[in-house]
């Protein structure tokens, strides 16, 4: 369930990619494994929900007792350390990156902010070791951008290799992207509302991350799915129940509304059960603001549909042979 060091979590803007990247978080942390949830020069949604400061450039621990941790990778600092580590001297760094020259000079270059960004991501999943000599992250769950910058921003190192095919910067972005088109280090789980227009874009990124940008997928999720609060039987019971009082109108006017919200839904999710590639889990609309509860909450739906999913795509084995078909 969670083989995959590398989990990228990308969506249209408001479908609830933080609320998935920190209950993806938790729901591993459970399992033992030291995971980051890493924001990319954002607001700190982490913050928010698990009441903890994680906006800092160094990972903190977002639940007592768990090996779960955020933060926010900022470019200043993610350029001030990949300086240090390419000249190995603070005094030198300054020097060549500090002064007033070079940060016009970065400032003009397109897409140099979101590089050092993914590549501190991805230094954090290739490089960094504790004293061991194990990698520092059993799983790192990086909070994309909303879905147009979060392409560009996966698609940054094969720009950099076809702008500039040699020298430093782009030994580091051909590693980039050996990442991410690692199937055995990464994922790409995308983030949808069970709405028209965010599962047609949900369905249009799970294709060009296949197709254009060469990325192995993992799960559709479709958040704030509604449940049924009753059956059209009961419905009608209810319609024909006497007496009929201004508060029994209203209820049952409120019970067809919530009826309908229901069935638009269940629409746009059969509409992607049928036309995704990626398995497609439903997530609850929890109907309050989202705090440690609720991810609590989610990262238990999470499981058991990733678990239930997995069951259904696994191979089947012979008996007697133990073979798989």
């Amino acid at each position: 369930m969670f083989q995959r060091r590398f989990v990228i979590v990308s969506g249209k803007g408001g479908v609830g990619r933080s609320t998935i990247a920190a209950s993806l978080g938790l729901a591993a942390a459970r399992y033992g494994m030291r995971t980051c949830v890493v924001q990319l020069n954002t607001r700190d949604e982490l913050g928010r929900i698990f009441g903890v400061d994680a906006s800092g450039y160094e990972p903190v621990q977002l639940v007592p007792n768990l090996p779960l941790f955020g933060c926010d990778l900022r470019p200043a600092d993610a350029l001030r350390e990949y300086g240090q580590m390419k000249l190995h001297f603070r005094t030198l760094h300054k020097l060549v990156f500090e002064n007033d020259v070079m940060q016009r000079l970065l400032r003009m270059i397109p897409g140099m902010n979101e590089l050092v960004l993914l590549g501190k991501a991805w230094h954090m999943e290739a490089q960094e070791h504790g004293s061991d000599g194990k990698p520092a992250w059993d799983l790192i769950v990086i909070d994309a951008p909303a879905t147009g910058h979060g392409v560009s921003l996966l698609r940054l190192p094969q720009t950099i290799l076809a702008a500039v095919p040699v020298g430093p910067m782009a030994d580091d972005a051909r590693q980039m992207q050996a990442l991410l088109e690692d199937p055995v280090r990464t994922a790409l789980h995308v983030v949808t509302l069970p709405q028209e227009l965010p599962a047609t874009e949900a369905l249009e990124l799970a294709e060009e991350a296949r197709q254009k940008l060469g990325m192995p997928t993992g799960n559709l999720f479709v958040n704030m799915v509604l449940p049924p609060l009753v059956e059209e039987r009961q419905l009608r019971a209810l319609q024909r129940a006497e007496p009929e009082t201004p508060l029994m109108t209203d209820t049952i006017a409120a019970i067809s509304a919530h009826a309908r919200w229901h069935e638009a839904q269940q629409l746009q999710v059969r509409r992607l059960q049928k036309a995704s590639t990626l398995p497609v889990i439903e997530l609850p609309h929890l109907f309050c603001t989202i705090g440690r509860a609720q991810i609590e909450t989610l990262a238990d739906a999470l499981v058991a549909g990733m678990e239930s999913s997995e069951s259904r795509h696994a191979p089947v084995s012979n008996g007697s042979h133990g073979a798989s078909r």
